[in-house]
């Protein structure tokens, strides 16, 4: 077997802090607290139950897994070193010693327990299917093999097996993601303590959690690594865009925009020429989901009709603004380059599409089903909706309603198949094009929500798993794309990109392109 052994030193592995605001003006802003704008606050402290950029930022700063995402590398965390066999099957990890906010062990148990917990059957958790390459996991999920039977097994308190059903070369990235992170006992048993006292194990705690308002954190005195972290506390409010706009300039916060928050569009152009605009490179898309089982939007052609009628160049250039890139595809071109794979603002094709689908639906305009375009509240996605909103009606001659909800209803109407057109978003949780596409492999996946699957399709990331020649892989993940675009189950609309300001003292700070903050060796520095 070959050994890798993971080297603890202070500069290299990385703290996750996530940072809160606080709200009222008339708290004293402490020189070692770190205050942050939030948009909106975590939909659960679970990380089986995530689906959000804003709860996976918290989860990260108050968790951690065998390994860790530092500066676009795997890097060591709870594992100490992992032994791979020689056909890149199975990992056997070795978990260094490190306690959980209570004071109780870490232990490879904690990892089997949860992993096979969210493998249950009947247990909601949106991301499952990120644990499919481990042997046997699918099959217990759909119901047609015992958990058991899975290839995870703690064989120690220190030591975690874990058999793949074929070689994975980005398996650690994936484990270093929330979907691996373990959860106390506690929370498997069903005796969930109150927010202020849930057991984690990342570098921070929750101290307390005032719902819709503010979620203070402090470091984990258990954490294994307690010594990296520098900072005191850190407090994320729960503030509207402008507002947090004012308490930044106001030396109120630290940190307003991206992840966790929208600048406001109106802002942009005067932070911009004052110089106060950071940007940073994004590994996400924006694109509306397409519910493919309701009228008119199971006919092909309606979907693509919906697709070419957009133009995406106006929509980031003159309403948002904020140094985004028309989408073509789903995949990001920094993880996978290409040719897109329609043009944008095609009024002619989408009439024709759009007049085909009709006959072939035998619908008319006067008859044309009532359709909706569901988001979560924000200016962004309102801006977005709108300007689909009036672009059909000028192409195609739809009139088409906007619904805005609350996230949670939001994420709920998506799980239930309760609509008909979805603003949504994408981020990458590791650095390969899979992480992308994998979305779509089946109808059933938790975050796919559009009722599409292709068989084609599936085979291709089934093949691209067992490729070992980087290049060749690349080809059959651009043939998946293609069909994906083509049936149009989403509606590519632009590559992100961060835009935020920060107070200068902020030093230290990890921006992944990933889309999440880390704070372990962050300080503030007058």
């Amino acid at each position: 077997m070959k050994k890798i052994m993971f080297l603890y030193s202070q500069h290299f592995l990385l703290f996750f802090l996530f940072i809160l605001t606080a709200c009222s003006s008339t708290q004293p802003h402490s020189k070692n607290t770190l205050k942050i704008s939030m948009e909106g606050e975590p939909l659960t402290l679970d990380p089986r139950k995530v689906r959000d950029l804003e709860t996976a930022t918290v989860i990260h700063m108050i968790y951690e897994g065998l390994m860790r995402n530092e500066n676009g590398s795997s890097t060591p965390a709870i594992a100490q070193s992992v032994d791979i066999s020689e056909d890149q099957k199975t990992y056997v990890f070795h978990l260094r010693d490190t306690r959980w906010s209570n004071g109780d062990l870490v232990t490879a148990f904690d990892f089997e327990n949860t992993w096979k917990s969210l493998l249950e059957p009947h247990f909601p958790s949106p991301n499952a299917y990120q644990l499919y390459v481990i042997r046997g996991s699918q099959a217990a999920k759909e119901g047609k093999e015992a958990i058991g039977t899975v290839g995870i097994q703690a064989i120690d308190a220190k030591t975690l097996k874990v058999e793949l059903e074929q070689p994975t070369p980005y398996f650690l990235s994936l484990v270093s993601t929330y979907f691996f992170y373990p959860i106390h006992s506690s929370i498997l048993n069903g005796t969930i303590p109150p927010s202020d006292h849930i057991i984690t194990n990342g570098p921070f705690m929750i101290e307390a959690w005032k719902h819709h308002s503010e979620l203070t954190t402090i470091p984990n005195p258990h954490y294994w690594d307690k010594n990296a972290v520098k900072l005191e506390r850190i407090q994320l409010v729960t503030l509207e865009n402008n507002t947090a706009l004012q308490l930044f300039h106001q030396g109120e916060l630290d940190w307003s925009g991206s992840p966790l928050s929208t600048l406001t569009i109106d802002s942009l152009a005067s932070l911009r020429n004052g110089e106060k605009l950071e940007i940073a490179p994004a590994a996400g898309v924006y694109f509306m989901r397409v519910n493919t089982e309701q009228p008119p939007f199971n006919s092909i052609k309606m979907r693509q009709a919906f697709a070419l009628s957009i133009n995406r160049a106006d929509l980031v250039e003159f309403v948002l603004q904020g140094n985004q890139r028309p989408a073509f595809g789903l995949v990001p071109y920094s993880f996978l380059e290409g040719q897109p794979h329609f043009e944008d603002n095609a009024i002619h094709l989408a009439s024709q599409f759009f007049k085909e689908a009709m006959d072939e639906l035998g619908i008319t305009l006067e008859s044309f089903p009532k359709t909706t375009i569901h988001y979560a509240a924000g200016e962004r996605a309102h801006k977005i909706a709108q300007v689909a909103q009036q672009q059909w009606k000028k192409a195609l001659g739809v009139d088409v309603l906007l619904q805005s909800n609350e996230s949670k209803i939001h994420f709920d109407l998506l799980k239930n198949h309760n609509y008909h057109l979805s603003i949504g978003s994408w981020f990458a949780d590791f650095h390969d094009p899979i992480a992308f596409l994998e979305i779509f492999k089946r109808k059933e996946n938790g975050t796919n929500n559009t009722q599409w699957e292709n068989e084609i399709y599936r085979q291709l990331l089934q093949i691209s798993a067992l490729q070992t020649d980087s290049n060749e892989r690349k080809q059959t993940l651009k043939q998946a794309e293609r069909i994906l675009i083509n049936e149009m189950p989403i509606i590519p609309l632009f590559y992100a990109s961060y835009n935020y300001v920060k107070n200068p003292a902020v030093k230290g700070v990890y921006f992944s392109d990933l889309g999440y903050l880390d704070f372990k060796h962050a300080s503030l520095v007058e």
